[in-house]
């Protein structure tokens, strides 16, 4: 089976945002960087305020992260100046923050009578504009993503003017990406053969929303939201932004302002940065594939086969820098019926994972509840799976091939010895390093909980050369976290770390990372 990187797969997964939203729930930066950091992604996606300093100073700050953009330069109607105007911003200030630039969104449904027009001529001269522009030349430009099935013809081809064709592929309710074969026909009319991005899809959940854009409930969400980055991954799609990171307003606010309670409960996140379902599952998968992996330039492949598999089965092989692969099942089934809104328990299929080359160490992980390893198994020949509607991921290690931190299996047994750690100053984390293995770092949070009331701190960064075969590495809790914290033990409630630890060669690059979770005692 041959195999992708676990890194393209990373690449492959982004956000949506709204910075310019400051009078939302997407005002408070500090915490909308803490989530997206934590989910993992290095890719957002947003409409451009060319006048707003805040959205250029949050754009900028991800951007130090890591952490691109793609920008919606400016509206269909606006007229060429504000595209000037807009790409001016980007070019002087935001050069670094951007990966992309996209024409304006859904324009067949703006109101527009001549949108086909405007849309073109928009198209034309974004392109012409961007392409004669040596600083922005090496941005991608893409086209206009559309709602209508007969607005491709009425736009038409203007593959001329675009590196990417744009699409929008909402289930509405059913399978990820039940229609995106259709999509991808469809675009073929607007952007020829060039590659596509799916610069929007997801789900909402109000299920009580019985219009064509119907929901799913969050735990159907759950199995759904990771599906859809893999299928799309898997089909080609060059890169998905999930719509969107989180509902902007409470559901008072939202209805005060005409929003119905479907277009508000598209995030990952809730109005307070809680997180749905769906982002504990995307966040998990994430980093069981090790999708912030360092670039493999050529990932090769196992000799792995799969029994019993029907034909609905889905089957896709990661490679990461460190010579580990992840294997990674799902089935394209439904867990929601959308029409008598009741959830679907699909029968577990069983299959076996044949391996055709000796594999030392194969450890199954379930992201939908977990980023922990749930099974192991030690020079396996066939392992079998049960697969439902979440996917299952097999980290599949060959002889030779060390992975950078010790198996999540031994993490988890420190974590419990540790259980008896006190609350002091600092969160002190041990860590087994490999001989590959150079610097040591990690990073987390204070996590009190006391009754329904769960408060989250920002731990102090710690990193360390490594001197032996153990890196002992202090993470510092800051006062007023203590300090809750303290108040929170007291009264019966529960203090843990979850802390985030990254193992790195000689010359900086990620070899592997794993979580932690120590809990607190007075």
């Amino acid at each position: 089976m041959a195999a992708g990187s676990s890194r393209a797969f990373g690449d492959s997964v982004g956000i949506t945002v709204r910075f310019s939203w400051i009078d939302t729930a997407y005002g408070n930066f500090d915490a909308v960087e803490a989530r997206v950091r934590e989910l993992g992604v290095r890719f957002v996606s947003d409409g451009f305020c060319s006048t707003c300093p805040y959205q250029i100073d949050h754009m900028n700050r991800f951007a130090a992260l890591g952490i691109k953009a793609n920008i919606g330069v400016s509206g269909l109607n606006e007229g060429l100046p504000a595209m000037d105007q807009s790409l001016q911003v980007i070019r002087d200030k935001l050069r670094s923050s951007v990966i992309s630039l996209s024409a304006p969104n859904e324009p067949d449904i703006s109101g527009d009578p001549l949108w086909a027009q405007h849309a073109r001529a928009y198209q034309e001269a974004l392109y012409a504009r961007v392409k004669n522009d040596p600083a922005l030349r090496h941005l991608p430009v893409l086209g206009p993503p559309l709602v209508r099935p007969e607005s491709r013809t009425e736009l038409g081809d203007i593959s001329a003017n675009l590196d990417r064709g744009n699409i929008h592929p909402y289930p509405a309710g059913t399978m990820p990406m039940t229609h995106l074969d259709l999509e991808k026909f469809m675009a073929a009319a607007v952007s020829g053969n060039k590659p596509l991005v799916a610069t929007e899809t997801g789900y909402h959940t109000d299920i009580t929303d019985l219009g064509p854009h119907r929901g799913a409930p969050e735990a159907a969400v759950a199995q759904y939201t990771p599906r859809s980055v893999l299928e799309a991954f898997r089909q080609g799609i060059e890169r998905t932004y999930l719509y969107q990171l989180m509902d902007a307003w409470t559901p008072a606010q939202a209805q005060a302002r005409g929003t119905s309670a479907a277009e508000n409960s598209f995030g990952l996140l809730r109005y307070d940065f809680s997180p749905k379902p769906a982002f504990i599952s995307l966040r998990n998968l994430l980093r069981v594939v090790d999708g912030d992996s360092d670039p493999v330039a050529s990932p090769g492949g196992l000799r792995v086969g799969l029994e019993g598999a029907g034909p609905d089965v889905r089957q896709l092989l990661l490679r990461s820098a460190d010579g580990t692969y992840a294997l990674v099942l799902w089935r394209q089934t439904p867990v929601w019926n959308r029409d008598t809104l009741t959830e679907v328990v699909p029968t577990p299929d069983p299959v076996d994972v044949v391996l055709g080359e000796r594999v030392v160490l194969a450890q199954r992980f379930d992201p939908v509840g977990s980023d922990a390893e749930t099974a192991r198994w030690a020079e396996p020949q066939r392992i079998p799976v049960a697969l439902a509607g979440a996917p299952v991921v097999l980290r599949l290690t060959p002889p030779g091939v060390q992975p950078a931190v010790a198996p999540v299996k031994g993490r988890i047994k420190r974590a419990r010895r540790m259980s008896r750690q006190r609350l002091r100053k600092n969160v002190t984390i041990r860590v087994s390093c490999r001989k590959r293995c150079a610097v040591v770092s990690a990073k987390g949070r204070l996590l009190v909980k006391r009754g329904k009331r769960a408060r989250s701190f920002k731990l102090g960064h710690a990193r360390k050369a490594t001197r032996g075969p153990v890196v002992t590495l202090h993470l510092k809790i800051p006062a007023r976290a203590r300090r809750a914290a303290l108040k929170s033990l007291k009264r019966g409630g529960r203090v843990r770390a979850r802390v985030t630890v990254t193992a790195r060669s000689p010359k900086g690059a990620k070899l592997r990372s794993g979580i932690r979770t120590v809990p607190l005692r007075r």
